[in-house]
Formats: C-alpha cells, structure tokens, sequence
C-alpha cells in the first residue's frame, strides 16, 4: 500500500482563488528570497531529540502495561520497520495516554528488542545536533495525518489531501488506501495510476466509495505559477522510491499541466542548482535517503549535509531559509500527545530544523534557539504564502503558524556552518533485498 490510510481534505478553493486578481509577479516581503523544504521519512521528535537540551524531550516512556522505561538506543540500521498505519496511530494514541507504541506492528523485533521505545544521541545524529545547536530546533511540530507518509507527502504542497464531492450531496470525502486489481511499478501513483485504480474514500459519516486518485483541487505551485513565483520539485520518477512520496502526481491540476509538471525534476539536480546560484524561490526536495527504515539514519543524514553544504556553499545562503522535517513518527515513541481537532489531524510529533543566516539566537550550544510554537507540515506553506503575499489553499493553511516568530530579519545573520559526511554502516544482502521489496511508506 502506497497511502499507508487515509488522510483529510478541509478546504476548498480557499479564500480568493478564482476572483482574486494576481499580481503579475509577486515579490518576497522579507530578506528571504529562496524557500528549501527538505522532506525525510519516519521518526518522532523525542526519537531523535529527545535528549537536546531545553527542548521538550523525553528519555522514558510508558508502555501499555503501565511499565515505565527508558529509551535505549535506536540501531542503526533497524533489524525491521514498526508499523505507522492509522491502527497503528490509535493503539500508541491510547485515547490520549500515549502508552501504546508497543502495541504496534514490529513494535519489537524478532530477538525482543522493544525499537519503539527507543532513541538517537547525539553522536548518532551529530551533524542533525549541530544544526540545532546553531540554528533552531522545532519541538512542536505535529504531522497533519495520523498515519503514513504519503498523505501527508500531499499536505504538504496542497495543504489537504482529498477532495470535494457535489455528487454525493457536498460530502467532504478523505482520500484513504489504494484499491486496484492492477499492479503498478513504484513510480506511478496519483494521476499516472493505472485508469482501473480507485482509492478508498470515506466521508466524515464513515459513508465509503470509489474514486480514481487524481484530484482535482489545486496545490502551492498553482498559485506559485499565477503570481510569477518560480518553483521546482526535486523528486521525480527517475527512481521509483523517491516518486512514490512526490505529492504532487496526487494533483491533477499540476500533473496534468505540462507548463507545470516540467517543474517536477530529477532530486539529483538539487546540489548543482544550489551550489551555482540557480535556486528557484521555492524547492521541495526528497532524496534517495530518507531514513524510513531500514535505510539508515546516518545516508539519510548525510543526504540533508550534503544539500545543506551546497546552498551554504553557493551564492543563495544569505537568502535563503531551509525547512527540515519528518512526514510521520514511523513506530517510535513520542511522550506529547497530538490535539485532536476534527477527526483526522493531527499525527504524531516529528523533528523541524529551521536553518537559516535569519534565525534567532538564544541559548543552544552555539547558539541556536528553540521554537515551542505550534507547527504542521502546514506551516511552511504558510510562511510562503505570508512571505510573497499569496493567497492561501485552504481554511487549515490560512489559519497555521507561520514561522515568521523563527527569524530575526534585523539582528546579526548566522554564519554557514559546512559539517562532514560520516561514514554509515552497511545494510547486509538480506536487509537491501527487504528495503527494495518494503513499502516505501
């Protein structure tokens, strides 16, 4: 399954879409003139920073049976996946207590290990850390969808992930998991699913029925494209793994739009555009690595170093902010509970990494401060949408946080800080058979 279950579809149009009249070109209201949203996969926040200084991490953890641990390390790399579907989610949820993460599918592996409750230090993540310590750490940052990663791979440039029906008496209706009689490679999805695939669609009634998985709503770069704000997607179907988490092959109105799709780009054209001044004012960027396991956390890391390096390296830094974050917790524990506001949002806590010459100071190891507010996958979209001046897609981006309260636009700019790949571990022959035959989700 390629959905990993369903996910919400709040909004419409959006305020001002069809009337408004759009700017021919519209212009950047801060100094920040180049937005890199960097997507990986699969850890919460106290996974991977739960021992950082001043953020709001755990260490310990209680299980169903009211035991309480503490977190022993991640391995690197997993001995097998935990499971992140929407089952998944309301058994760790617990109604709130948070105490069921090792009642998940692969909660534990087959010689007893409890991975759920487990987490990185920072010397397993230490290039992760250093972002953190010298830019800012989001702790509060919560996915849109209680479950797997592509939903909310399409919040994420569509600020929904569903659709509409007048048919059906004006139900909203959430796209859930992928029915088809047909098998399809990895790199179709969305819109160049075979015409025989029907997803799964269930209104807030719990009323099911069919519909192809080409949806007709727009996403970010459709109004990016009507204000005169260049864009790229680098993620496409050169490898299959990486096109299957392109939200946009979900988006009629991009996909079929070959002004628009021509944007959707190979991931391994990012570095080159970065490090010689060709960024476009807003990237989304999903590489080869993106650490659901059990790809490493360490390749996946790296990945983000080396993106990170050639921006910092080139002639946009000064320029630019760069968004890091997770889709979905993938299996492990996080202690904060996520609000519960329509049936649907939000998913489990996931790491944010704001890096940028504009980031406050405050009072991590080199600096770096830390952003307590309330975060979605929503609120990067916010920020671009606040930053040009463009209308928003939906109720739920209208109303997110934005990010802005991340940067100090008149202080002393935050010097590039260029880390070192390391050296990763290697997957056995039977653990790279299982990651090319996995759900990439």
């Amino acid at each position: 399954m390629l959905s990993g279950g369903w996910a919400v579809s709040l909004g419409g149009s959006g305020p001002g879409r069809a009337d408004a009249a759009a700017p021919a070109q519209a212009s950047a209201q801060t100094p920040i003139k180049h937005v890199v949203i960097i997507l990986k996969e699969n850890r919460s926040f106290d996974e991977y920073f739960g021992k950082f200084p001043g953020a709001n991490g755990a260490t310990q953890g209680t299980m169903s049976n009211g035991q309480v641990v503490q977190l022993a390390q991640t391995p690197d790399p997993m001995p097998n996946d935990i499971g992140h579907t929407p089952e998944d989610w309301k058994r760790a949820y617990d109604g709130g207590k948070m105490d069921g993460f090792d009642r998940e599918a692969g909660a534990f592996s087959s010689s007893g290990k409890n991975l759920a409750y487990t987490q990185m230090s920072q010397s397993t993540i230490p290039n992760y850390w250093a972002y953190a310590q010298t830019y800012d750490l989001g702790d509060n940052m919560f996915a849109p969808w209680k479950g797997g990663s592509f939903p909310n791979n399409v919040f994420s440039v569509a600020a929904q992930s569903g659709q509409y029906d007048a048919s059906l008496g004006g139900r909203w209706m959430y796209a859930s998991v992928p029915k088809s009689p047909t098998v399809f490679p990895l790199n179709a999805w969305g819109c160049d699913t075979p015409p025989d695939t029907l997803e799964t669609m269930i209104d807030a009634a719990g009323v099911k029925s069919g519909a192809y998985p080409c949806f007709g709503f727009q996403a970010l770069p459709n109004v990016l494209a009507e204000n005169g704000v260049s864009w790229k997607y680098y993620g496409d179907a050169s490898d299959g793994r990486v096109f299957t988490h392109n939200g946009l092959d979900a988006i009629g109105p991009v996909r079929n739009d070959p002004s628009l799709w021509s944007n959707v780009v190979s991931d391994t054209t990012f570095t080159t555009d970065a490090s010689s001044g060709n960024l476009p004012a807003v990237s989304w960027v999903i590489g080869r690595q993106l650490e659901h396991p059990l790809n490493t956390t360490c390749a996946g890391e790296n990945e983000t170093v080396r993106y990170v390096n050639a921006i910092m390296n080139g002639p946009d830094w000064s320029s630019t902010a760069i968004f890091v974050y997770w889709d979905e917790w993938g299996g492990f524990y996080d202690h904060v509970a996520p609000r519960q506001v329509d049936g649907v949002s939000y998913g489990f806590r996931v790491p944010l990494l704001i890096i940028s010459p504009y980031t406050k100071h405050g009072k991590s190891a080199n600096g770096g401060s830390i952003s307590h507010t309330f975060f979605t996958h929503l609120s990067p979209l916010k920020f671009i949408e606040d930053n040009w001046g463009l209308p928003s897609l939906t109720p739920k981006d209208a109303a997110a946080n934005d990010m802005m309260g991340a940067f100090n636009f008149t202080g002393t700019q935050r010097p590039a800080l260029i880390r070192q790949q390391r050296t990763c571990p290697k997957l056995t022959a039977a653990q790279r058979a299982v990651v090319a035959s996995s759900d990439p989700d």
